[in-house]
């Protein structure tokens, strides 16, 4: 695939993304205290990321209350996410992709391999 067409993709990819992101859109708000990382995407993307690492097993074999892991992301990341069975809901019943932020990590993730692929063979 050369990278006209990847590039096109990924346009493409973004589009669906904004026009997904724009139905649902909830402002972070911050806990009190002081945290070294603030998350600055929607919460809706931070319970997509927390219940996708949770089904995967990934944090105490998958034995882990949903509710106290949402929590504890929201803590590290400063701020406060409240119902967030809400989210997971609103998640399940949308149209188009159900898991639309984990296609875009993984979509940003593979353009900046490429990026760096392409930056070693020019070496």
């Amino acid at each position: 695939m050369n990278y006209i067409s990847k590039a096109i993709q990924m346009l493409d990819c973004a589009i669906n993304l904004v026009k997904i992101e724009n139905k649902s859109v909830s402002p972070p708000r911050k806990y009190k205290k002081d945290s070294k990382y603030q998350w600055t995407a929607d919460i809706s993307n931070l319970v997509e990321l927390a219940y996708a690492i949770l089904e995967a097993g990934c944090v105490n074999n998958g034995d882990t209350e949903t509710i106290a892991f949402v929590e504890f992301l929201g803590e590290t990341f400063n701020i406060k996410i409240e119902r967030c069975s809400d989210f997971y809901y609103k998640m399940r019943t949308k149209s188009g992709s159900r898991t639309a932020f984990l296609y875009k990590l993984i979509k940003v993730l593979e353009a900046r391999m490429d990026r760096d692929d392409e930056k070693n063979t020019r070496k």
